[in-house]
C-alpha cells in the first residue's frame, strides 16, 4: 500500500517499528499522508474524528498504522466506538485507578473486603484467581459499582472476533491473532487512563484481562473445527436459561455453590 511504499522509500526498517511507535506524538510516522506543498495531513480519518484536535487526529493515525502494520487491515471503528460508548454510558472515565499500580494485592479497602469475600464463598477459587492485577481491577469495579472486568474483558473478546471476522471477508490472511496488549495499545478509553495515570496502570489492566482469560473464561477459539449439533436449539437454550436462573436463585443464599450441568444432544456431525 501507500504507507508500505513511503516506508521503504524513506529507509525506515521493520524491526525499528514499535520503538518509532512508542514516540507517540514525535514519531516519524505521522509524516506519512503529510502534503508538503498545502502542509496538510491528508490521511484518511474516520468521520468521528475529523474535527478533534491535532494532537488527538495524530494519535488515531497512529493506532490505525500500527493495526495495519500488525493485521494487515485497518481497526474496526464501531468495536472502538462501543467502548467509548460505556466508557460514557458508565462514567467509565472517572474511575481512579491508582489502585492498580500496586505490584501486591492490598488486604485493606474494598479490595480486602473482597479477599474476605471470596475467602467466605468460595476458598478455592481465591487461590485459583490470585493476581494481584486481576483483584485489584475486580475491587476498583466493586468500588464504582460495576463490573469493570468484565467489561473491558468483553471490549476486548468483541475487538478480536470483529478483526477476525472483517479478516475473513476481505480475504486476508491473519499471521497475528489480536492479543489483549496489541488491543490495550489501540483502544481510545485505554489510552485515557494511560494518559492520566500512566502506562504501568494502562499494561497491568492488560495483565489483569489477560488474567481473566486464562483463568476464569477461557478465550475463543477461532478456526476451530467444531461439530455441528442435530437436535433443536431452542429446546438447548431453554435449558441453559433454566440453568442460570437456578444458579441466580441459590447463588444469594448458598455458599460454596457447585453446580454441575450437561446436555446429551440428538446427534452432531462434523
Amino acid at each position: 500500500g501507500l504507507f508500505t511504499q513511503w516506508f521503504e522509500e524513506g529507509g525506515f526498517e521493520e524491526p525499528d517499528m514499535e520503538d518509532e511507535f512508542d514516540e507517540k506524538l514525535d514519531c516519524a510516522y505521522l509524516e506519512f499522508a503529510m502534503n508538503e506543498e498545502t502542509e496538510t495531513n491528508e490521511f484518511p480519518f474516520p468521520p468521528e474524528v475529523v474535527n478533534e484536535s491535532d494532537e488527538d487526529k495524530k494519535l488515531v493515525q497512529l493506532r490505525v498504522i500500527r493495526h495495519c502494520w500488525l493485521y494487515g487491515t485497518a481497526p474496526i471503528n464501531a468495536d472502538n466506538d462501543w467502548a467509548d460508548e460505556k466508557a460514557k454510558e458508565y462514567n467509565l472515565d472517572d474511575i481512579d485507578y491508582t489502585a492498580m499500580a500496586s505490584d501486591k494485592t492490598s488486604s485493606a479497602g474494598t479490595t480486602g473486603e473482597l479477599l474476605k469475600d471470596l475467602k467466605t464463598r468460595c476458598p478455592n477459587l481465591r487461590e485459583r484467581i490470585g493476581e494481584p492485577d486481576l483483584l485489584n481491577l475486580t475491587a476498583i469495579g466493586q468500588q464504582h459499582g460495576l463490573p469493570l472486568l468484565i467489561y473491558l474483558a468483553d471490549c476486548f473478546v468483541r475487538a478480536r472476533l470483529a478483526q477476525h471476522v472483517e479478516a475473513k471477508k476481505k480475504g486476508h490472511e491473519i499471521s497475528q491473532v489480536l492479543t489483549v496488549s496489541n488491543w490495550v495499545a489501540s483502544n481510545p478509553y485505554l489510552q485515557r487512563v494511560a494518559d492520566k495515570h500512566g502506562d504501568k496502570v494502562k499494561n497491568k489492566i492488560a495483565m489483569a484481562i489477560t488474567a481473566f482469560g486464562h483463568r476464569i473464561a477461557p478465550q475463543f477459539t477461532l478456526d476451530a473445527t467444531r461439530p455441528v449439533v442435530d437436535d433443536d436449539l431452542s429446546e438447548i437454550v431453554a435449558y441453559f436459561n433454566a440453568a442460570v436462573v437456578f444458579i441466580l436463585e441459590h447463588a444469594a443464599v448458598s455458599y460454596p455453590l457447585q453446580f454441575d450441568f450437561s446436555i446429551a444432544v440428538r446427534g452432531c456431525s462434523q
